[in-house]
């Protein structure tokens, strides 16, 4: 079995710079595709438009744009507006001929700790979406209010039960709650493949401490590409695999140093990361050991399948 290079995406949080410059330098890396924001678009200088064009004119595809935040469970005095939120993201979307919204776990003081509400909530946002050819992936954030765990977005997913709502996987939500192991993998293992519609993928070197603001600071702040931190995301990476997921894979690296860099530096260190991949998880990493770090290596080629 293979990973082809198409189904590897690069944030454009991870790079500083101009949105055409980002997209070039991913392109140049090797990447074929794009994990877009909304504010990649809304906060170019010539408009929306002209974000688009740019995005549509780079000859990379989008995997996902992303997020929709705080939408669902909110108060009833809330949700036409959350609604109406959500319609401008799956315009926005249309522009740039994105088919998949991340929408993440609301972290709302004023959410209502109600799974049937959540799924209602995906549910409707689900049929305004469906009309457009777009899907829709929902995310346990790992400080979310009520949802902060995977297990818990796959139970809202199935309560939702509509053939556009899927899970996404993110794994450095998942690792700061201890979801990486065996356990973790054979509950996985009984998820339905064709309902985990995105996996993102990132790592760190240490962990957080007890607060939830140390938390948010490491996740937005300190994120590795995998392979350079503590956790070793190929076991998951290759359960997905041979149970039939050919989705994409996203790296989602939220990085101040990155963002710092030279853009096709760090394009170039997320195609080493791809490469890693490709290897064989360690005995160690089956008992938590920390994986290796990468090593600097020449630019990757332009076209690239990784053995699992």
């Amino acid at each position: 079995m293979s990973i082809d290079l198409h189904r590897f995406a690069f944030n454009t949080v991870t790079m500083g710079g101009a949105l055409q410059h980002k997209l070039a330098c991913m392109k140049a890396a090797g990447f074929a595709a794009v994990e877009l924001w909304a504010r990649d678009l809304i906060a170019h200088p010539e408009g929306v438009e002209a974000a688009a064009r740019i995005v549509r004119g780079s000859g990379l595809a989008v995997s996902d744009f992303q997020p929709l935040r705080d939408f669902e469970c909110a108060p009833d005095a809330m949700r036409a507006h959350r609604m109406e939120m959500a319609r401008e993201q799956l315009r926005q979307m249309t522009r740039v001929g994105a088919d998949l919204l991340l929408v993440c776990s609301t972290t709302s003081p004023l959410a209502i700790d109600d799974a049937e509400r959540a799924a209602r909530d995906l549910h409707a946002l689900a049929q305004e979406a469906a009309p457009l050819g777009i899907r829709i992936c929902y995310e346990a954030l790992s400080w979310g209010r009520h949802v902060r765990r995977w297990q818990q977005a796959w139970d809202i997913v199935q309560r939702c039960n509509h053939p556009n709502v899927g899970l996404n996987l993110d794994s450095f939500h998942m690792a700061v709650h201890g979801d990486e192991g065996p356990q973790t993998l054979a509950q996985l293992a009984q998820v339905p493949i064709d309902k985990v519609f995105l996996v993102q993928l990132a790592d760190y070197f240490f962990e957080h401490g007890q607060g939830e603001a140390d938390l948010i600071d490491l996740a937005r702040h300190q994120r590795l590409f995998p392979g350079e931190g503590l956790h070793d995301v190929r076991p998951m990476v290759h359960l997905l695999e041979q149970r039939g997921y050919r989705g994409s894979y996203t790296f989602e690296v939220f990085n101040d140093d990155y963002v710092n860099s030279d853009p096709a530096v760090v394009a170039r260190r997320g195609m080493q990361s791809v490469r890693w991949l490709g290897g064989a998880p360690s005995a160690a990493a089956a008992h938590g050991a920390a994986p290796s770090i990468i090593p600097r290596r020449r630019r990757a080629p332009r076209r690239l399948s990784i053995a699992t």
